[in-house]
């Protein structure tokens, strides 16, 4: 069995209504609800899950292989303007699409 201790605890008034509020909700008493708060406030913080994308850049930013894009990347982009779907359909007629462009220039083999 675990010991325990007595302790006389000052808090705000706000708080302990939402104690007693979960200790209601939960059907629990107020001091069990007050010491589980205490001990999950001091478990250490799981790190947060990542994702496949966060866990590739990551390793990449770790080997030395990740470069951020400098401002000379984006210098070039400022002044293109966006087409619409229409425009881009409009400016692409006639243009063969990409696959028979990669099959002709590759040739027979």
């Amino acid at each position: 069995m675990q010991s325990t201790v007595k302790l006389t605890l000052r808090i705000p008034a706000g708080l302990h209504e939402k104690l007693r509020q979960r200790a209601r909700q939960t059907d629990r008493s107020l001091n069990t609800v007050a010491v589980d708060t205490m001990r999950e406030g001091l478990l250490p913080k799981k790190p947060a899950i990542e994702t496949e994308d966060e866990r590739f850049e990551r390793v990449l930013r770790e080997s030395g292989l990740w470069e951020p894009l400098g401002p000379q990347w984006i210098e070039g982009l400022e002044d293109v303007t966006l087409l619409t779907h229409e425009e881009l359909q409009e400016e692409l007629r006639g243009v063969p699409p990409l696959s028979e462009i990669i099959i002709e220039e590759r040739g027979l083999r």
